[in-house]
């Protein structure tokens, strides 16, 4: 597998791979580390992700000595982004799959409704309203539980992507991007991959957030078929085929 992927957020890199530098700086008693890339920009941005990590992009004729002084200047909102995202760190919960719990399904969220039935009858997973109705011969196995809902994502997330896949490929026709082979496959650390044998990686569970932030990962990784590293022409592409994609990615980051 490349380094060409979109990267997940929280306990995992929520930025893409890019091709950086690891600058610090001082900050009273402390250091601030922060990942440095530049792009074809005129103004610099600085980013906290979820997992705690600082990304400066700045314009490509900036000096260091000028960047190391911007983010001297937005170090008190840095510290209070990295307190904030490791709150949720040492709060996250793993799921325990049982009635009442909160799960999602293209960015809305849906209580799930575990429910016992007899050995005869057929078990499923059905969305009815604000529910996931999950009907199950072994009510108090969490496990099965869980792999009863992990299929029904898996089965709606093939669908889904298949569907999203072909549009964003027939939205980039006329930039001639060829058409690689789509698969699932469960990454704990990204949504989505280019490889070097030329398919397009989505990871099953993109299918909890909205259909824009879907389309966003897509369309991604539909530009590494040109260029396969997060290089200037990649991004001078994306923003092209896709103008508001940095929005998209820091919806995909929320909503994770």
């Amino acid at each position: 597998m490349s380094s060409n992927a979109l990267q997940k957020p929280l306990s995992n890199r929520s930025n893409p791979v890019v091709q950086t530098n690891r600058h610090t700086i001082s900050y009273g008693t402390s250091e601030i580390a922060f990942n440095l890339t530049y792009s074809d920009r005129e103004t610099l941005e600085i980013a906290v992700y979820p997992d705690q990590a600082v990304w400066v992009t700045a314009p490509d004729d900036a000096s260091l000595n000028d960047i190391e002084e911007k983010v001297r200047k937005r170090a008190r909102w840095i510290v209070k982004q990295k307190r904030y995202f490791g709150r949720f760190e040492q709060t996250k919960d793993e799921f325990e799959y049982i009635s009442g719990e909160t799960h999602r399904y293209l960015g809305r969220q849906y209580r799930l409704k575990v429910i016992q039935i007899e050995n005869g009858e057929k078990e499923t997973v059905k969305l009815k309203g604000q529910f996931l109705r999950i009907r199950t011969r072994s009510k108090e196995d969490n496990l099965h539980t869980k792999e009863l809902l992990d299929r029904w994502y898996r089965d709606h997330a093939t669908k889904k992507f298949n569907e999203r896949f072909d549009l964003c490929l027939q939205n980039l026709q006329k930039y001639d991007i060829p058409t690689p082979e789509l698969q699932l496959y469960k990454m704990d650390k990204r949504w989505g991959s280019y490889t070097a044998s030329g398919k397009v990686l989505l990871n099953p569970d993109l299918v909890k957030h909205p259909t824009y932030c879907i389309d966003y990962v897509i369309v991604h990784e539909l530009c590494h078929t040109k260029y396969p590293h997060h290089d200037k022409r990649f991004y001078q592409l994306l923003n092209t085929v896709l103008p508001d994609w940095q929005k998209r990615k820091h919806k995909l980051e929320r909503f994770s």
